[in-house]
């Protein structure tokens, strides 16, 4: 499209709003924004007991009118052409199939006497507001989903149809804005017609995200009071590498940004064309980048992307999504499918690391007041021994049918010996059970435990001596060394990777690792972050796991680097009092090398 075409409309001067990159790159174009229909807004009443099957049957057809459309949908090119998105339209059909969700339904309009769109909306809100209370995004990403099949089938058991947004109202080139977007949104406007997406929720791993970054579009997410200070039809540029969106650019604004779109796009196609040459830095030194994976999807895209296989495979979704523990079997029928798509490369399988909060309906605990800080992770494994037995058992058949030293363990949040080395004697003691039982064990298994928490961190040292290798998890060991929930607006701002105290105790961690010989691997949000990359290789960090979307980028930085260089330009950070003034530096060191 040509971008001086685009009429301006007069509105009061440019404005910049910040937000969250989750997919890089440039858009300039003309703004649509979506406004979506509330549950709370939908109109609500109670039913004679005569009209109880009546309602029941409506909801049935509506659940039938669903899956149809969600089928409908998986034939579409955009769709069948991306296992990723596939996965997730097939989740949406699993979910309108779930029945536990057709039960708590079926029973709010029996015994409430509600109607169709009340026991909907209710059961929904409350499926929805469970995994957004979860700590971890991922998890939390999982709310606008259950939205997203909650406000079909609520279009579809309406009696008078809400409007829906028709593709015929985007026109081609459109930056869409909304306070939240579902997988549905995208495939409704038409991925081919959006050059752009910014909203003022979402998480980096909600499955809108996911689709933005398997289409290529540049989005930004948690933009505050985006709705309030943009307007239909003006003009906009989404700025993924400064991770801001500019409204109401002046023309001096606009070429600058054409310009730096141009040199994006060449750059991005010199990177794909790299993407099968090695992740060597410019004086030999390999460095690892693997993926961090929760779903089958994530896999293929690894594979895809050529990551030297998973680093962290989460393990969490098996007992999320269901009203019961999974079983020994079942685990490792999805572990083993899992290492089956690696082609040979090694993965990291994590043991469960909830919080008992989570898994409630699980183990009938209470909700606890501060979750983070609770009953959790390893905890959780140790306490409810029954439970973690079968997870180890699961994870060491899958070692034993793998190739040899393919599968490693990896224990979370550890935060004394006494746990490190209850959890290993566990599974000592598992593995000689299954000996005895006849069942194929790995002769070796490697044993890694992650470094989240900072008394593991400071000791590192100590606990070098009883693992195979460290896992570094930077999200978490940022959040407990600040005293800050990364998950809460109100002090998102007080969460820096690069505060001092971080750095000195990544610095450490990797030195006890070298010191004693083990591996050591970065697998917290900053590894895929390319402003980070030479601050990690510099510190000593030679494996990196990320999302796998992210490897590529993270390839190209590395191939124009020279790690030895890198220990000495970023060995002064570790002096740095602020993390303002490490952050300045790092841009400083980016620029002059070319990089961003």
């Amino acid at each position: 499209m040509t971008y001086d075409k685009i009429p301006q409309l007069c509105l009061q001067g440019l404005k910049k709003v910040k937000g969250l990159s989750i997919s890089p790159g440039y858009a300039l174009g003309k703004i649509y924004c979506l406004k979506h229909f509330q549950l709370e807004n939908l109109p609500t009443e109670s039913i004679a007991a005569s009209d109880i099957e009546v309602e029941i049957e409506r909801f049935k057809v509506a659940l039938d009118i669903s899956r149809n459309e969600i089928t409908q949908m998986l034939d579409m090119p955009q769709i069948k052409s991306s296992a990723e998105i596939t996965s997730i339209f097939q989740a949406h059909l699993t979910l309108i199939d779930d029945p536990d969700l057709r039960k708590e339904i079926t029973k709010r309009i029996k015994e409430q006497q509600q109607d169709c769109q009340s026991a909907v909306s209710k059961v929904i809100k409350d499926y929805s507001t469970f995994f957004r209370n979860l700590p971890d995004p991922q998890f939390q990403s999982k709310a606008i989903d259950i939205l997203d099949i909650g406000k079909r089938i609520l279009k579809n058991c309406q009696k008078s149809k809400n409007p829906t947004t028709k593709m015929e109202e985007l026109e081609e080139g459109m930056i869409v804005l909304a306070e939240d977007l579902t997988p549905s949104d995208m495939m409704t406007l038409d991925p081919s017609r959006i050059l752009g997406i910014a909203i003022e929720e979402g998480t980096s791993t909600s499955h809108a995200a996911i689709m933005a970054r398997s289409l290529g579009i540049p989005a930004l997410i948690q933009v505050k009071d985006l709705m309030k200070k943009a307007e239909d039809g003006a003009f906009a540029i989404i700025d993924g590498s400064s991770e801001q969106i500019i409204l109401n650019p002046d023309e001096k604004v606009k070429r600058k940004y054409q310009a730096e779109y141009k040199a994006y796009l060449n750059r991005q196609k010199k990177m794909y064309e790299l993407l099968s040459e090695p992740s060597v830095t410019k004086d030999g030194v390999e460095i690892l980048l693997k993926a961090n994976v929760g779903q089958l999807s994530d896999i293929e895209q690894a594979v895809k992307n050529k990551s030297y296989g998973v680093g962290l495979y989460r393990t969490e979704f098996a007992y999320l999504t269901r009203r019961t523990f999974p079983t020994e079997d079942e685990l490792f029928e999805s572990y083993s499918e899992a290492v089956a798509k690696l082609n040979g490369n090694p993965m990291v399988i994590r043991t469960i690391d909830l919080g008992g909060d989570k898994i409630s309906h699980l183990t009938g605990n209470n909700i606890e007041q501060n979750p983070e800080l609770g009953w959790r992770a390893i905890r959780i494994s140790l306490e409810c021994k029954e439970l973690f037995v079968t997870q180890l058992r699961a994870i060491l058949r899958t070692a034993a049918s793998s190739d040899k030293n393919q599968v490693s363990i990896l224990f979370p949040m550890i935060s004394s010996m006494e746990e490190l080395k209850e959890a290993k004697n566990i599974l000592a003691e598992v593995k000689e059970q299954m000996i005895k039982e006849g069942i194929p064990v790995p002769e070796k298994m490697k044993i890694g435990m992650m470094v989240e928490v900072p008394s593991v961190a400071i000791m590192s040292n100590i606990y070098a001596k009883e693992v195979d290798f460290f896992a570094i998890g930077s999200n978490d060991l940022v959040q407990y060394t600040l005293a800050v929930d990364r998950t809460n607006p109100k002090v998102t701002h007080l969460y820096k990777p690069t505060n001092p105290a971080v750095l000195c105790l990544i610095s450490n961690i990797v030195k006890s690792a070298e010191k004693n010989n083990i591996e050591v691997c970065i697998c917290g949000e900053i590894a895929g972050d390319i402003k980070y990359t030479i601050m990690l290789l510099g510190l000593g960090l030679r494996e990196l796991s990320m999302n796998a979307v992210l490897i590529p980028a993270v390839k190209n930085i590395i191939r124009n680097v020279s790690y030895s260089e890198l220990r000495k330009l970023i060995k002064p950070l570790l002096s740095m009092k602020s993390s303002t003034e490490i952050e300045s530096e790092l841009n400083k060191l980016n620029n002059k090398l070319g990089l961003l």
